[in-house]
């Protein structure tokens, strides 16, 4: 065992202890506790639950932190990082009240006048409206709470620079519709205004039909033709099994989901579960796509990935076209698939080489992938061949310069 590591077991049961301790903390809390990224500890805890038996071991400075973890050091019940949170119910209808009541009160003076983040406050609406459990810090609700009496009652804003929304929410609603992945907090950053500003004039336009927005937001807003990545123009053709085979193709090509995660600005987790599930969601269909669009016609620098991903079967992007990538039915071009054998010639042969390591695989790669050991490689280029390897538009290079 190196000596930066150390037995995982006896950390692991800590965890576990302090987990029966206090059965209303999640693991992130206690990773939070200990200065360790709570992915790692979740890892830990479900690789020892599905393998038992089999011994690990752990960075010595991480364990050494969690074992000094006690259940008394875990923040309390009901008490998050920002403090001691309530249920935010009474306070938000409060607020739904007194704009009720105020017809020239907006939420962003509410939540200037009570200290909260206006997108805090529009959220928090939301889900009270929509009949979600909603919490917050219990200063802050206490402070919406004593708004209304005569010391606490915001002032309306009054702005002249003010237009009619209605021209910016069906922009915003155009722009959602032909982009895959434009969350509002896209359009507001590639337009260059605050999303809690955007969020909170939306919402005051929602409340009261008659407010206005700022005439300047909404210029920059309008202004919008294009959004930048993560957003993806909408492709209606594109299939959940066009998806995973782009996935697969890049591995294929040597990229790694580390580096495909953050051609699409996602998660490697995401990824892994679209290969396993053949699901997509629309943040997953952007970011392969996006990564696609990038990556596709160049190799990747992880030879490992690329192995593995032949050694699994998986075709390479120059295998597919376009147009059939997403058909259910279509198969990939130029190279073999396992369980699919096929008559062998000295002209198929060379075909395939050559379009195999124009993709960065070696000769000895080329012949695993193709299931055909060195012998009756050899014994294939060494037979007559009257027929010259036909080369496609997706073939560079010739048979003969491989076949020698």
């Amino acid at each position: 065992m190196r000596a930066d590591r150390i037995d995982a077991a006896p950390v692991v049961a800590h965890v576990r202890q302090l987990m029966a301790l206090r059965p209303d903390m999640p693991v992130a809390a206690i990773a939070r506790q200990a200065g360790i990224a709570a992915s790692s500890l979740k890892t830990l805890l479900h690789d020892t639950q599905e393998d038992p038996g089999r011994s690990r071991e752990v960075a010595a400075a991480a364990g050494k932190r969690l074992l000094a973890v006690a259940a008394e050091d875990l923040p309390r019940q009901k008490r998050g990082y920002g403090g001691r949170s309530t249920d935010a119910t009474p306070a938000l209808h409060h607020v739904q009240q007194l704009l009720a009541s105020h017809s020239g009160l907006s939420h962003a003076s509410v939540a200037r006048t009570a200290q909260v983040s206006p997108s805090t406050l529009a959220a928090a609406l939301h889900d009270v409206a929509a009949g979600r459990p909603r919490r917050i810090q219990e200063a802050a609700a206490q402070r919406l709470l004593a708004l209304g009496s005569p010391a606490r009652v915001p002032e309306p804003t009054h702005r002249r620079d003010t237009t009619d929304p209605a021209p910016v929410i069906a922009h915003i609603q155009r722009l959602q519709a032909r982009y895959d992945r434009a969350s509002l907090a896209l359009v507001a950053r590639a337009g260059g205004v605050n999303h809690s500003t955007l969020v909170s004039a939306l919402a005051d336009h929602a409340h009261n039909p008659s407010r206005r927005i700022n005439a300047e937001v909404a210029e920059k807003i309008l202004a919008l033709t294009e959004l930048p990545p993560p957003a993806f123009l909408r492709q209606s053709h594109v299939t959940d099994i066009g998806l995973v085979r782009r996935l697969r193709a890049l591995c294929t090509a040597g990229w790694t989901l580390k580096h495909i995660a953050k051609a699409g600005d996602t998660t490697v987790k995401s990824l892994g579960q679209l290969l396993s599930s053949g699901i997509s969601t629309p943040v997953i269909r952007g970011a392969v796509l996006a990564a696609w669009t990038l990556h596709a016609h160049h190799s990747g620098p992880s030879d490992v990935t690329r192995r593995r991903s032949v050694a699994k079967g998986w075709d390479p992007p120059m295998a597919w076209d376009e147009q059939d990538i997403d058909d259910l039915d279509s198969t990939p071009q130029g190279t073999r698939r396992p369980g699919h054998p096929e008559r062998w010639t000295p002209q198929v042969l060379r075909c395939e080489l050559t379009f195999l390591t124009r993709l960065g695989l070696s000769p000895s790669q080329a012949l695993v992938r193709l299931g055909l050991s060195t012998q009756r490689a050899q014994q294939l280029l060494t037979s007559p061949d009257t027929a010259p390897c036909v080369t496609t538009p997706r073939d560079v290079g010739t048979g003969n310069s491989l076949a020698a």
